[in-house]
C-alpha cells in the first residue's frame, strides 16, 4: 500500500514543482544547478535541461554576482536562508530579469550542507509600481511645497495688507473725529455716525486679520500680562454689545472679587467675539447669556444662546479661520472671531470648548487665575 501512495506523493511533488507560478531551483552545496522547474526556464529563455549543470552565479549580472559571494552565500553559511532578496537575473539575450528570492540551506545531522533551495518571484512589475509610487509621492511633495509657499505668501501679503490700511484708516478716523465738532445739519450728522461705525468696524476686521497672519507666519499672539480683577472690563464689553444691539437682550450679573493674570485686551477681546458671535446666530427672541466665575485657580467665562444646534460636523471645524456657519454664513465677518478667541485663549494656557442642543448653545473659556510668578 505504501509504494502506491508513495507514488502519489511523487508525482503530486513532481507536479507542483514544474507547474507553480514562481521559479524553483535545487542547487548542489557548490552551487551548480541540480534541478530547475519549466517557469524559470522559461522566464530566462531556456528549455528545462539546458540550466541544469550550471553555476547559480552564471544566471546573475555582475552586480549580482559580488552581492551573492559577498553578502548572500555568506547570510546562508550562518543563518542558513533568506528571504526576499531582490536580485537580477541574466535571460539567455542578456537581458535582465528583476527578482524575489528566498533560500533555505539544507544540512545533514552533522551540520554539512546537502544542497540549497531557492524560489524566485518575478518583481517587474512591483519594481513599476514601487516607481509609480515613487513619482508619486514626489509630486505629491512638490504639490505641497508649492501650497506652503503660496499659503506662506497669502499670509505675508495678509500681514502687510493689514499694516498697511491701518494709516489711511486713520487718517479718516480723524477727519471724523474733526468733523464731529462743526455745525452739521442732521443728515450730515447721521452720515458721519454711519462712517464712525463703519471705521470701527474696519478696525475689528484689520485687527483680526493681523491676529491671524501673525499666529500662521509662526509669531504668538502678544499678550501684556497683569494681574487685574476683570470685571469692570467684562462689564464695559456687555454695554458696548447691548448698545449696539439694543433690541436684543444680553443678561449679565456676576461679580468678580479676585484678581487673575491675563491681558485684559485680549480677554475682552475673546467676550466680545464670542457675545458677538452668540447675537448673529442664536435665537433673536431669546437672550444671551453671559457668565464668569473663579473656581478653585480657574477662571470660567461662558457665552450662551439658544436657537437650532450646530450640527456635529461644524462642530469638528468650528474654530478653524475662514468658517462661517449657520444661516448668516453670508455676513460680513471673515469668519476669525472664533479662531481668534481660541487662539487668544491658548495663549493664556487656557481652553476655549463649544456644546451645543437643540435648547442652548454654550462656548467656555476655562484658564488658570495664576500665570505670573508669585512675588
Amino acid at each position: 500500500m505504501s509504494e502506491p501512495g508513495g507514488r502519489v506523493m511523487e508525482e503530486d511533488f513532481r507536479d507542483f514543482f514544474e507547474n507553480a507560478l514562481c521559479g524553483h531551483l535545487i542547487i548542489n552545496p557548490d552551487g551548480r544547478i541540480l534541478k530547475c522547474n519549466a517557469r524559470m526556464a522559461e522566464w530566462l529563455g531556456y528549455e528545462v535541461g539546458e540550466i541544469e549543470g550550471e553555476r547559480f552565479a552564471s544566471l546573475l549580472t555582475i552586480g549580482g554576482r559580488i552581492f551573492h559571494e559577498t553578502h548572500l552565500a555568506p547570510l546562508l553559511r550562518m543563518q542558513g536562508y533568506f528571504d526576499e532578496i531582490a536580485l537580477e537575473l541574466r535571460d539567455r539575450s542578456g537581458g535582465r530579469l528583476p527578482v524575489l528570492v528566498n533560500a533555505c540551506e539544507r544540512r545533514d545531522e552533522t551540520d554539512k550542507p546537502l544542497g540549497i533551495r531557492l524560489t524566485a518571484y518575478k518583481a517587474t512589475d512591483r519594481q513599476i509600481y514601487e516607481q509609480n509610487l515613487r513619482d508619486a509621492k514626489a509630486r505629491a511633495e512638490t504639490r505641497l511645497l508649492d501650497a506652503q509657499e503660496t499659503s506662506q505668501l497669502r499670509e505675508q501679503f495678509i500681514a502687510v495688507l493689514g499694516h498697511d490700511l491701518r494709516n489711511p484708516l486713520g487718517a479718516i478716523s480723524m477727519g471724523t473725529t474733526i468733523l464731529e465738532k462743526a455745525d452739521l445739519k442732521p443728515g450730515e450728522r447721521k452720515m458721519l455716525g454711519v462712517m464712525q461705525d463703519s471705521i470701527t468696524r474696519m478696525t475689528e476686521l484689520i485687527d483680526d486679520v493681523t491676529d491671524f497672519a501673525r499666529g500662521r507666519l509662526g509669531g504668538q499672539m502678544t499678550l501684556k500680562m497683569e494681574r487685574v480683577n476683570l470685571q469692570t472690563d467684562l462689564v464695559h464689553v456687555v454695554e458696548e454689545l447691548r448698545m449696539a444691539h439694543p433690541e436684543r437682550q444680553v443678561v449679565a450679573d456676576d461679580v468678580l472679587t479676585d484678581a487673575i493674570d491675563c491681558d485684559p485686551a485680549r480677554i475682552s477681546q475673546i467676550l466680545s467675539n464670542l457675545v458677538a458671535n452668540a447675537l448673529t446666530h442664536g435665537a433673536h427672541d431669546q437672550a444671551v447669556t453671559v457668565r464668569w466665575s473663579i473656581h478653585e485657580g480657574e477662571f470660567e467665562l461662558s457665552v450662551s444662546n439658544g436657537g437650532e444646534a450646530i450640527p456635529e460636523e461644524q462642530l469638528l471645524t468650528i474654530f478653524e479661520p475662514f468658517r462661517k456657519n449657520g444661516k448668516d454664513s453670508n455676513g460680513s465677518g471673515l469668519g476669525l472671531g472664533l479662531y481668534i478667541a481660541a487662539e487668544a485663549s491658548k495663549a493664556h494656557a487656557g481652553r476655549l470648548t463649544v456644546s451645543s442642543s437643540d435648547e442652548r448653545t454654550c462656548f467656555t473659556l476655562r484658564m488658570p487665575t495664576r500665570v505670573l510668578e508669585k512675588a
